[in-house]
């Protein structure tokens, strides 16, 4: 083959051969590049193995992942021999490294964790690699780990059983043609020497294996040939791997045998979760790891114990005794065996009285959402015993919740180190720590499985079914939260803690009497209780539910005002801060008192800096980021957006790092560097679905939507909209529903399928309705004007934008009132009515904000509009040229094209006919391709008039026939009532007649 070129790869010269294939070195002569060219070793007549070859490569070409070898390219050579072209990567395997003896155990851990990564991509597209060996994991001269060879990869959605699937047969027979076994042999799952089905846990078990052999030095199992491997891969356990290395810890041990485990439910259940547990052991290590991991090589050391064959056939040898006698001995060693270990069986110790104290009050502290309070209870609960696992534990979840994620993984690794059996714990201690411990690791679906379980032991309890409420909350369940806080409150009626996260979900559900009747009883009883702590609580959480309504400022000003004082007189610094920023919140949003807002912003941030609480110190920065976006200063926006990312990032606060991406995001789109704010937007993307936080989530989906609008792309945002809803609706979380209802609104507004967007716009309103936000229930009344205005249902819309204007103008709303003077100069030109139109197009500029360029920009075109029609036609030119130039700095390609469409009728009324018709075809291009009809139309008519100006009858000719066309098509689109009263527009009717007399 050296020499040879297939394709565009010319061969070099080859890398390495072994049971599935021959790899060699090629030069892609395209690119210019090197890469890994795979041919499989099977002959032509299997044509089954030749199509599975290139079917699997698709597959795998789909993973796109820092530690996956790149699949580029996959075909057939002439010959009809498949072949698949990889990544090639330099660096050294980690079979070379385990014989050098190159590892120390934090490192081997680290470059498991990479592979497990690896993994956790390829199942979630539906592949498993059946193959992970030392020497297909390199470490490339970057130091970073690459996994190769998806050779035996298999999708999970493939037939088991399959007279064609190397694993329908059992370990023994299953051979390729060169006579390789399928996987190999050290490394097969116990399903895959059976010749099972197996699925992602069979990847999982030969993981463990691998990271048995790089910390212990030696592999999990042994034998002199494929059966005694097979035999102990099925029925042997081995010994945990500190037995041959005393400095792997207690947890690492735990890790790896369960990995280990022979049945697959007993293994992990995913990639991530023991990716998560390597990272958590990887946390504790101290200081710098230098110890090599040393290669066991003699019989006596890599063995340790002889072969299970040799073993019995050694037996077979010797004087032969009864097997009833044989079994009666057995029995007796076993049962003396149990009771030996029952006898000796370790047995935790009473935790100190003091502790316990410390622990209750932090654990409901934890139930009130008042983490930094948990914090600090916990902490003593910690000095008072250090011993004590479930504080230990609990702890770890406060500072999780704080972000304080290297905090939190440290005393995750303490816990694992108290309580390496946690079997040795009575039932409800042990469900409790493990389910402390998935909620830390924000595993939230393992963790609701053993509250779940805790109810079920205890039922009369009221503090565990507020504890399955806060797990319900974190699996984004409102309605099944909602229920067991009420169980709760049944068992419990004086529950202070039940009725305030009840006042919280209340909130959420939009429903604002349940909500704040809740918010009341827990105050009553938290006052009734002396808990000043628990009452600023309460007034927080109405302070913010009044400010996000937007309805009473008055009132969520004076609850916030009053859990300031109260935090300031407990000397609780956690809730001082989160009041100075909802405060500052409050001020930017009545009525943008922005100076209000920024002292209240800096009054946190010094707090939270003085304090070292940098979630809260990068939260901050971020609030004050946000207060001069909103004033228009970007620069000084993008320096404290910048400065949050930076503190958050050095702090290793990950979710306040994400946030600050996502304002980061925000103003870059804003700017028009869209692409640029989208690959930002895409890191904090992945943090908040990796960590499960569901809202934050939406809202990050939410901006990459809105900026595929931006780009044009309206079907990539209708997606992602569409998939908004659906997940909005199943987290019953009908804010963020009723918002998504306007964002699916507006993009149909673009694509000119405005009866679709009535539809939206009145769910979303609705919606507003019952929240009684009226903020948005003005946004809802402006966005079904827009819609209707463009149908000609001018009554209709104008009722609308006078019930709008006046909740605008109340809470002095200002893009409001911006757009409701746009529509309104929209539909004074459609009337033909221009002085009208020229002046409301003036005041819809001046109510928007520098926030707010495709108003400014719309307000401009219907101004040129109304210029060129009262014979002002240069002013409207450069009206028309102010448009286009800020359109295209915008990079809306929408927006652009409705300013050229603009500018061809300015041009054309200008007598400047080959401009006039250049950008109408320009536009109209857009148009046809975005599917907007209504516009497309316009343009194609503008073209005809300027061509037959210009003497060209049949491209006139044409393009009116197309206009023809797409007018016909919008009965069909919006409906023949619709459609007539569009027609219906004066300025339609101009047009049309236009188009007849052409």
């Amino acid at each position: 083959m050296i020499g040879r070129t297939i394709s565009h790869y010319r061969i070099l010269s080859q890398l390495g051969e072994g049971g599935m294939g021959v790899v060699y070195v090629a030069e892609d002569m395209h690119l210019g590049r090197r890469v890994a060219v795979k041919l499989p070793m099977a002959s032509d007549g299997e044509n089954q193995y030749r199509s599975r070859f290139l079917r699997e490569a698709r597959a795998i070409s789909a993973l796109s992942h820092k530690n996956i070898a790149a699949v580029y390219d996959y075909g057939e050579t002439p010959e009809g021999q498949p072949f698949i072209v990889m990544e090639l990567v330099n660096g050294r395997n980690l079979s070379e490294l385990l014989h050098a003896s190159e590892l120390t155990i934090a490192r081997a851990v680290e470059i498991v964790a990479d592979v497990a990564e690896a993994l956790n991509e390829a199942h979630r597209h539906g592949i498993i690699h059946r193959d992970i060996k030392p020497s297909n994991v390199i470490i490339n001269e970057r130091g970073e780990v690459k996994v190769l060879d998806f050779g035996l990869a298999k999708q999970l959605h493939e037939q088991n059983g399959d007279a064609t699937s190397p694993e329908a047969q059992t370990l023994i027979s299953t051979r390729t043609r060169s006579d390789v076994v399928i996987g190999t042999p050290l490394y097969l799952s116990p399903e895959q020497a059976r010749g099972a089905p197996v699925d992602r846990r069979s990847d999982l078990f030969t993981l463990g294996a691998l990271l048995y052999e790089c910390i212990a030095g030696r592999p999990a199992f042994s034998g002199a040939n494929i059966i005694e491997i097979g035999g102990q891969v099925l029925h042997v356990d081995p010994p945990p791997p500190s037995q041959f290395n005393p400095r792997i810890p207690a947890e690492l041990d735990r890790i790896t045998l369960k990995a280990l485990a022979k049945k697959p439910e007993n293994r992990y259940q995913s990639a991530d979760e023991f990716c998560d547990d390597l990272r958590l052991v990887l946390a504790g290590f101290s200081g710098v790891d230098t110890s090599r991991i040393r290669r066991l090589t003699s019989a006596h050391e890599a063995n340790g114990r002889s072969s299970m064959l040799l073993t019995i056939s050694d037996s077979l040898r010797r004087p032969r005794i009864s097997p009833i006698a044989f079994i009666g001995a057995l029995v007796a060693v076993l049962l003396g065996g149990w009771g030996v270990m029952s006898l000796f069986k370790p047995t935790p110790p009473e935790p100190d009285p003091v502790a316990v104290k410390w622990y209750v009050k932090g654990t409901n502290f934890m139930r009130d959402g008042a983490y930094d309070q948990a914090r600090r209870a916990l902490q003593e609960a910690v000095k008072a015993d250090p011993q004590f696992a479930l504080a230990a534990a609990a702890l770890a979840e406060a500072w999780m919740e704080l972000d304080y994620v290297d905090k939190a993984n440290g005393e995750l690794v303490k816990v694992a180190s108290l309580v390496p059996d946690r079997s040795v714990l009575p039932e409800l201690d042990r469900l409790y720590l493990e389910a402390i411990h998935s909620t830390a690791v924000q595993d939230f679906p393992r963790a609701l499985s053993f509250y779940e379980q805790i109810a079920k032991l205890k039922p009369n309890e009221p503090q565990v079914y507020v504890d399955l409420g806060r797990a319900y909350e974190k699996t984004e369940e409102t309605q099944k939260a909602i229920e067991n806080y009420l169980k709760a409150i049944q068992r419990d009626p004086q529950y202070a803690t039940a009725f305030l996260r009840l006042g919280i979900l209340y909130g959420r559900k939009a429903d604002l009497d349940g909500a704040l009747s809740s918010f009341e009883r827990a105050d009553q009883l938290y006052q009734a209780l002396g808990n000043t702590e628990g009452r600023a609580e309460v007034l927080l959480r109405r302070g913010s539910l009044y400010k996000d309504t937007g309805k009473h400022p008055d009132k969520a000003r004076n609850d916030l005002r009053q859990a300031l004082d109260m935090a300031r007189t407990s000397g609780n610094e956690y809730q001082r801060i989160q009041a100075l920023l909802a405060l500052s919140n409050l001020a930017l949003a009545d009525n943008q008192k922005y100076e209000e807002a920024e002292t209240h912003a800096r009054e946190a941030i010094g707090l939270a800096q003085s304090n070292g609480m940098y979630n809260l110190h990068a939260r901050g920065l971020v609030d004050l980021g946000s207060i001069f976006f909103t004033r228009g200063e970007f620069a000084e926006a993008e320096k404290y957006f910048v400065e949050a990312r930076d503190v958050a990032e050095k702090n290793k606060v990950r979710r306040g790092e994400a946030r600050a991406l996502f304002a980061l995001a925000s103003l870059l789109i804003h700017l028009s560097k869209t692409d640029e704010g989208m690959e930002i937007l895409e890191r904090g993307l992945k943090y908040y679905e990796k960590g499960g936080f569901t809202r934050e989530t939406l809202q990050a989906r939410t901006l990459l939507g809105r900026a595929h609008r931006q780009k044009g792309d309206y079907q990539a945002a209708l997606k992602i909209f569409e998939q908004e809803l659906k997940d909005a609706r199943q987290m019953d979380y009908p804010i963020w529903v009723g918002m998504t209802h306007n964002d699916l609104g507006r993009v149909f507004v673009l694509q000119e399928r405005y009866p679709e967007a009535l539809t939206h716009f009145q769910e979303g309103y609705a919606i507003s309705k019952l929240q009684k936000n009226p903020r948005d229930i003005a946004y809802g009344l402006l966005y079904r004007s827009t819609a209707l205005s463009r149908l000609g249902r001018f009554k209709e819309a104008a009722d609308l934008l006078a019930e709008a204007s006046g909740i605008a103008e109340s809470g002095g709303y200002k893009p409001v009132l911006a757009g409701i003077y746009q529509v309104k100069a929209e539909m004074a030109l459609a009337q033909r009515q221009f002085p009208q139109a020229l002046s409301l197009a003036g005041q819809a500029h001046e109510f928007a904000g520098a926030r707010a360029p495709e108003a400014i920009i719309d307000a401009s075109r219907v101004r040129a509009l109304a210029l060129v029609a009262t014979g002002q036609k240069p002013q409207a030119r450069q009206a028309c040229e102010e448009a286009l130039s800020a359109a295209t700095q915008a990079a809306d390609p929408g927006l652009r094209s409705q300013a050229l469409l603009t500018l061809s009728e300015v041009l054309l009324e200008s007598d400047d006919y080959e401009g006039a018709l250049a950008r109408a075809l320009e536009a109209e291009e857009f148009f046809r391709r975005s599917e907007q009809y209504a516009s497309a139309w316009h343009a194609l008519l503008l073209a005809s008039r300027a061509s037959r100006r210009l003497n060209q009858q049949t491209r006139a000719s044409d393009y009116s026939a197309r206009a023809l066309s797409l007018l016909s098509a919008l009965e069909q689109r919006w409906g023949s009532e619709n459609y007539q009263s569009y027609l219906a527009r004066p300025d339609v009717q101009l047009s049309h007649q236009q188009l007849q007399e052409l």
